[in-house]
């Protein structure tokens, strides 16, 4: 017979005893996706053993965010193994090269006497560069996970999530497919290779399920047996316990360097994750921190000279903050939308005069993509999906296109993304309960931790601070903690908590806590 809460945990994920077997079992590189499906991979391993025996030089270009990162060092890594050093590689600038290998880099590489172009993480949408590469005689080995224009890109060859003798449609990352490639190279399975596609599949936010959930799952098995030093430095010294060690935490901090730094420093992240020296990745593990404290104080900073009482009225956040830098901006956006419930849009100037920059977030209900192109007559460009975009302005239109995105949402219900909840007696949330939960795991998107709710009699509700927040103990072995509700829910009848059920484990004491979000009355 179940026990009562797990059958209320696969009732939530719409899963049998034998699927949650499945997803539980342990985990193993027999579990794996088989590298051999991506069609033209066997092509890339060819011609990158050919330029090995040849000697030919090898540019590896990337992208500046996390996946980009861990992308370029997974192959920089895979040439180590095979003691070959005539390698070069690039993570662009975001404020000075711009997303994706450009014709301007390509005759750059092509000074520099590079004979094969390997991109990761972008190069499907970049056809100027790479007909620029083949003027040159310069083949590329194309590896991205971006969306495809209708027609192959012009490449030696192209190696994507969705190109496949299966055709298996599945989202997976740039450092995925990097990984696969050096699979195929090395003829292995290397686990710091391995644990770095990890990484990038959390950071990039792919679904959580078939492929993608495996290989998360084996990394943070690889995490806790091996110790690997960069993901020690980037976690505070800490083991890697959870996936929100890696999403919370290492994350973060690497795509901070991108948003920060303007100029070729940016590369220092791949020195980071490839060097041999201790001493070496301490000194790039301080720089890449640095790089986070100064996202967090600037954003933080930001957000705080938002005057969100002037917006009480706006369906949308529209701001102009001509102090903050771009790689910025929509870190800021996404703040106000999780505070406030708004879809928010933050704009900064650019180097061009009287142009504009602009991030956006926004719920379901509201999508931007539709959005923008409603308002594509006042803009200069846009792009992105129906949660996030990116745009851009001229400062002259900045007043109506408040106006007119505040008209276009008149109506519109802004929806949360729904939660898996589990409604439970206060004394279901136990240790083996919490162990249950995680047994599960890893959670993100398209798989998320469940919301657990529980009834609460009001008189047992400790305030803090004039009743900004709450606190209690929910039964003898689990306390409670909430912030910013600022009331004060009386001393009868009951009320609903909704939260998370978490393991603190402050100087080594292991204690159950529930982080309340919502108070439903």
């Amino acid at each position: 017979m179940l026990d009562r809460f797990l059958e209320k945990l696969l009732d939530a994920y719409h899963l049998s005893l034998e699927d949650y077997n499945e997803l539980t079992k342990e985990i193993s590189y027999d579990d794996l996706e088989d590298p051999n499906d991506f069609i033209g991979i066997i092509e890339a391993k060819e011609r990158i053993i050919k330029a090995i025996e040849n000697k030919e030089k090898i540019m590896i270009y990337g992208d500046y965010d996390c996946d980009g990162f861990s992308s370029v060092s997974i192959l920089v890594n895979m040439f180590k193994y095979l003691n070959y050093q005539n390698i070069g590689y690039y993570i662009p600038s975001r404020y000075k090269d711009g997303y994706g290998i450009t014709e301007k880099m390509v005759d750059l590489i092509n000074q520099k006497g590079y004979n094969l172009i390997i991109t990761v993480d972008n190069g499907v949408a970049q056809i100027d560069a790479l007909n620029k590469a083949k003027e040159y005689g310069i083949d590329v080995i194309l590896t991205d996970h971006h969306e495809m224009i209708k027609e192959l890109p012009p490449a030696y060859c192209v190696i994507h999530p969705f190109l496949k003798k299966s055709n298996l449609n599945l989202p997976e990352c740039g450092a995925y497919v990097a990984f696969n490639l050096s699979r195929v190279v090395l003829d292995r399975i290397d686990d710091y290779l391995l644990t770095l596609a990890a990484l990038a599949t959390i950071s990039d936010m792919m679904p959580l399920i078939s492929y993608n959930r495996n290989i998360v799952r084996l990394a943070l098995k690889i995490l806790k047996e091996k110790r690997f030093l960069p993901f020690l430095i980037l976690n505070n010294g800490e083991d890697i316990k959870e996936e929100k060690d890696l999403s919370f935490t290492i994350a973060p901090k690497i795509n901070a360097v991108g948003r920060i730094i303007k100029d070729t420093k940016v590369n220092r992240v791949v020195s980071f994750f490839s060097t041999s020296s201790k001493e070496e990745m301490a000194s790039l593990g301080d720089f890449i921190n640095a790089c986070n404290d100064e996202r967090k104080n600037v954003s933080q900073e930001a957000f705080r000279k938002i005057d969100l009482s002037k917006h009480q009225d706006s369906l949308v956040v529209v701001e102009h903050m001509d102090f903050l830098i771009e790689g910025l901006i929509g870190l800021v956006a996404n703040r106000v939308l999780n505070e406030i419930k708004k879809p928010c849009v933050i704009f900064t100037s650019t180097e061009e005069e009287g142009v504009l920059k602009g991030s956006a977030r926004s719920f379901e209900g509201f999508p931007l993509s539709d959005t923008f192109k409603k308002l594509e007559h006042l803009l200069l460009g846009f792009g992105g999906h129906a949660a996030a975009g990116g745009l851009s302005i001229n400062i002259d239109k900045l007043e109506e296109f408040t106006k007119e995105i505040n008209k276009l949402a008149i109506g519109k219900e802004f929806k949360e993304k729904e939660k898996v909840i589990i409604e439970c007696s206060r004394f279901d949330l136990s240790y083996y309960n919490y162990q249950t939960i995680k047994k599960l795991s890893p959670y993100g998107e398209g798989f998320e931790e469940p919301y657990l709710v529980v009834e609460f009699p009001c008189n047992l509700i400790n305030y803090m601070q004039n009743y900004k927040h709450i606190k209690g103990n929910i039964n003898p072995d689990c306390s409670f903690i909430g912030f910013n509700f600022n009331e004060n829910f009386g001393i009868k009848g009951v009320v609903k908590l909704l939260g998370k059920l978490e393991l603190d484990t402050f100087r080594g004491n292991n204690k159950l806590s529930f982080k309340v979000e919502k108070v439903i009355k």
